[in-house]
C-alpha cells in the first residue's frame, strides 16, 4: 500500500491541464473563419504562452511545493475520522454538458475579473472561456460538466468506507477510500465507478489533503477545486484513481475519480446555485469522473472523453460521469 500511495501523485499532478484542450480547441475553431493559417499559429502560440502563465499563476502552488515531499505527515487534530455513506436504491441526478452560469461573487466583472488564474476549469476560468453582457459575465462558453442539465436515473446504489488520517498533503498518507457507485438507465443498463485503487497524496494547484478531507470549504471562492462548481462546505471529500464499467464491464481505467459528500447547492429546477443559493441545512453526495486523462511520461492531460456507455438523444456518449446521490445514510466518528 505504502508503494501504491507513493505513486499517485504522479497520477493526479497531470490534473494541471484538465480544460486546456478545449478552450483551444475552441479558439483554433473561431479563429479559423477569420485569419490565414500562419495567424492562426502565431495566436495559437500566444493562447499557449498565455495559458502557461495562467497555470504558473495558480494561488497555492508555493504551498503545495512545501508539502509534495514529506515522508511523515501530522495527522488530524484529534484523531482520525471513519466515514462511511450509503444509498441503497432509489434515483440520482445525472449532469448533462452544460455552459455554467458564472457567478459575480466568485468570477467578479469584467471590470475587475478574479478566479482567472490557474489551469483552466481547475482553479480558474480564463477571460476568454467567458461571455459578457454589459458589465457582467453570463456563462462559459465551452461545454462543461457543471450547470443546470440533467436526467434522472435509478436504482441507485452506494457504498463507501473511508479513512481521514492525514491532515495535508504529503509524499506519503494513511488515508483511505473504497467506494462502488453505481445506477441504471431505463434499459436496466448498470453503469458503476469504484475508487480508489490509489488516492492523490498530494495535489498540484490546489491541496488535496492526502486524498481526504473533512469538514472543509470546496469550490467557489476556496480556489480548492474548480470554481465552477460554488463555494460549499464539504463534510467529506477525496480524490483518487479509480474504473468505470458497464454491465459489469471494464470501460475505462485508470480514471481520475473526485468524490465529496456537501451541503446542498441545487436550486428550483435543479439548476447548479451560485453561493448566495447553497442550502446549508441539507447534503448530497457529487461524484465527478472528467473527460480528460494523463499522458504518462509528458506530465501532461489530452483530451480523453469517459468511456461512459451512456447514448444521448444526439447519439453522441456522455463524456463524464458528474452523478448526485440524494437519499443517503451517513456515519462518522473519531477513531
Amino acid at each position: 500500500m505504502d508503494r501504491i500511495q507513493r505513486n499517485s501523485t504522479l497520477f493526479f499532478s497531470f490534473t494541471r491541464k484538465v480544460f486546456l484542450p478545449v478552450l483551444l480547441i475552441f479558439t483554433i475553431v473561431i479563429l479559423a473563419g477569420n485569419t490565414s493559417a500562419q495567424e492562426m499559429k502565431m495566436d495559437k502560440e500566444k493562447m499557449m504562452k498565455m495559458m502557461k502563465m495562467l497555470k504558473d499563476m495558480a494561488p497555492a502552488k508555493g504551498y503545495i511545493k512545501a508539502h509534495k515531499d514529506v515522508q511523515k505527515p501530522l495527522g488530524l487534530l484529534g484523531g482520525s475520522i471513519t466515514i462511511n455513506i450509503e444509498q441503497d436504491g432509489g434515483g440520482v441526478f445525472v449532469a448533462l454538458p452544460d455552459k455554467r452560469r458564472l457567478d459575480p461573487q466568485v468570477f467578479g466583472t469584467p471590470k475587475m475579473p478574479m478566479k482567472f488564474a490557474g489551469t483552466p476549469g481547475i482553479t480558474g476560468v480564463p477571460l476568454m472561456a467567458r461571455d459578457t453582457e454589459g458589465d457582467m459575465y453570463t456563462v462559459m462558453n465551452v461545454m462543461t460538466p457543471f450547470g443546470d442539465k440533467k436526467m434522472v436515473m435509478m436504482n441507485g446504489n452506494l457504498q463507501i468506507d473511508a479513512l481521514d488520517a492525514t491532515a495535508t498533503d504529503a509524499a506519503m498518507t494513511k488515508d483511505k477510500v473504497k467506494m462502488v457507485a453505481s445506477w441504471e438507465d431505463k434499459d436496466g443498463n448498470k453503469y458503476e465507478v469504484r475508487c480508489c485503487e490509489m488516492l492523490a497524496a498530494h495535489g498540484m494547484e490546489f491541496p488535496t489533503f492526502g486524498g481526504v478531507v473533512t469538514n472543509h470549504i470546496l469550490h467557489g471562492f476556496t480556489g480548492i477545486g474548480t470554481p465552477l462548481m460554488p463555494s460549499e462546505f464539504t463534510y467529506f471529500a477525496f480524490w483518487g484513481m479509480g474504473a468505470v464499467l458497464k454491465n459489469g464491464e471494464v470501460l475505462d481505467k485508470p480514471r481520475l475519480i473526485h468524490g465529496m459528500l456537501t451541503e446542498y447547492v441545487r436550486t428550483e429546477g435543479y439548476k447548479l446555485a451560485f453561493d448566495d443559493q447553497v442550502t446549508p441545512t441539507s447534503q448530497h453526495f457529487h461524484l465527478m469522473v472528467a473527460p480528460f486523462k494523463p499522458v504518462m511520461g509528458q506530465g501532461t492531460f489530452e483530451k480523453s472523453p469517459v468511456k461512459t456507455g451512456l447514448k444521448l438523444p444526439n447519439g453522441m456518449e456522455l463524456p463524464f460521469w458528474h452523478v448526485m446521490f440524494e437519499s443517503l445514510t451517513i456515519n462518522s466518528e473519531r477513531e
